[in-house]
């Protein structure tokens, strides 16, 4: 059965007892509504329905993507989806919408629509900051990190886990994106670049030293499977309020390295101040002020995930692993330097690559648009070339600092 808009109310009803189809019915499909509304996914088929009283979202994996990319999808894609949600709602309830039903025989799963908060890329590109973001997040991924880890869990239902969400298919779309960019013709893995981009980005993608660290941080990213990451966590799959924070859209999720996540995470305020740096504000206090929100949060995140996560291992690692001299320290360091790497290759794929990029394509004037671009790939070379030698997080925005400061001097220099 293929799920419509003129099916979907009558197939809700036939699986979940509360809904009332004689209430006040909406529905909607997302990808009707604006990208503020919906977001920038493109792979799955997805409705809003609601009677007035119960809010949900009814998901489908088909064969083909919404948008008819070119894409192998693991028709299966859904279960995994529904069973990881389902494993991070009984770690922390707060951040994960409630899930009421799982379909095998039509591959569909309904979750509860939490669109009475608001998807917090969009927002943030108004200049909207929330202020309990960081902390839900660190507190998001630290819990559901460590007790999907072998820290906690024993060892046979740790290596059963990453078994089981193994989800080969839908992570090499991950892989492609955040570590592979097509640099010349003869290439034959790698996602093209984007044409308006290339001659500045190609110097930078093609350089020796970037193509060994991102080849370094995507072995990492294939074989070190330490917990189960939700492996596409950005700005759009946030849903956020001043006082809620909701995770959706886990299709992506497997066993990967501790520091990917909040790498990926991270990147999205490193785009995020690049972009402010030259896309318009009503004054230039709001732009400060806005930029030093963007630096808060790639501070406090990593910072309170090291902190949450250790306090879960105090709490509950295996006897092991406790009380071993140096191991918290060595902890914090990894997960600083190697999600700075994951950051930094994640954003390089996206600037270069032609798939859409909201963080810089809300920026209507051109030139500013391939200023805050340009920067972007500036900083992510700084971070790949050096982000093994890391040893805080205040040098990597140290680092941030000092080259949008060459960086604007030099345009200002040429007028541009």
């Amino acid at each position: 059965m293929q799920i419509n808009k003129e099916n979907v109310v009558e197939y809700v009803k036939s699986r979940l007892d509360f809904f009332n189809p004689n209430g006040n019915i909406t529905v909607s499909a997302i990808g009707e509504g604006s990208v503020e509304e919906d977001g920038d996914g493109f792979i799955n088929f997805v409705y809003r329905v609601s009677d007035g009283e119960h809010h949900l979202i009814v998901k489908q994996s088909r064969i083909d993507s919404r948008s008819k990319g070119k894409f192998v999808l693991d028709i299966d894609r859904y279960k995994l989806e529904y069973e990881s949600m389902k494993i991070r709602h009984a770690i922390c309830p707060d951040l994960i919408p409630e899930i009421y039903d799982c379909d095998e025989e039509n591959r569909v799963f309904i979750t509860e629509d939490v669109s009475r908060l608001r998807i917090s890329r969009f927002q943030l590109l108004k200049g909207v900051s929330f202020p309990r973001l960081a902390d839900d997040i660190a507190r998001y991924m630290a819990a559901t990190e460590f007790y999907t880890s072998e820290y906690y869990l024993p060892t046979k239902d740790f290596r059963d886990l990453a078994v089981h969400f193994m989800n080969s298919t839908m992570r090499d779309i991950m892989d492609v994106g955040m570590f592979l960019t097509k640099v010349v013709e003869e290439d034959t893995v790698g996602r093209p670049m984007d044409p308006e981009f290339v001659t500045f980005a190609k110097r930078v993608c093609a350089d020796p030293q970037v193509l060994i660290s991102r080849q370094k941080l995507r072995h990492l990213y294939m074989s070190k499977g330490e917990c189960l990451i939700h492996g596409d966590l950005h700005t759009s799959n946030v849903f956020a309020g001043p006082d809620e924070t909701k995770v959706i859209d886990m299709e992506y999720t497997f066993c990967g390295p501790f520091s990917y996540d909040l790498g990926y995470f991270m990147a999205n305020f490193i785009a995020q101040y690049c972009a402010a740096t030259f896309r318009p504000f009503d004054s230039e206090q709001a732009r400060k002020e806005y930029k030093d929100y963007c630096i808060s949060i790639i501070r406090d995140t990593y910072t309170k995930f090291c902190d949450y996560f250790i306090q879960y291992w105090q709490e509950d690692a295996k006897d092991i692993y406790q009380n071993i001299p140096g191991l918290f320290e060595d902890f914090r360091m990894t997960t600083l330097q190697e999600s700075i790497g994951f950051a930094a290759s994640a954003m390089l794929g996206r600037i270069c690559n032609i798939i859409p990029y909201a963080d810089y394509d809300e920026i209507d004037d051109f030139v500013q648009r391939h200023n805050a671009k340009c920067l972007s790939i500036i900083i992510n070379k700084q971070m790949l070339i050096g982000w093994d030698s890391y040893e805080t997080i205040d040098d990597l925005i140290a680092d941030i600092y000092a080259i949008e400061e060459i960086y604007c001097r030099n345009i200002q220099d040429l007028k541009l």
